[in-house]
């Protein structure tokens, strides 16, 4: 993947984390819509399977997925917003 893949990827998860952040907004005052459940599950299908390969392929997202050998040096790197140095 390119450094253009790795922008829409990290574009990707903010875009499918944006929809069901409104979503589940939303079940919480709606808890017995079944359709809009449903669309939260499949999102985050979505979301797990991108952040799955932003982790493979760049760096780890958050403290929770970083590899053992990053540990000591994930901060040093630009984050993920931030761009490329």
């Amino acid at each position: 993947m390119s450094v253009i893949n790795k922008e829409r990827l990290f574009n990707k998860i903010q875009t499918v984390s944006f929809a069901m952040e409104d979503v589940r907004l939303y079940l919480d005052t709606h808890p017995e819509d079944m359709a809009a459940y449903e669309y939260y599950e499949a999102y985050k299908k979505i979301r797990t399977k991108a952040v799955n390969q932003y982790n493979r392929f760049y760096d780890s997202l958050d403290v929770y997925s970083i590899k053992r050998e990053e540990y000591l040096s994930w901060n040093d790197r630009p984050w993920p917003w931030e761009g490329e140095e």
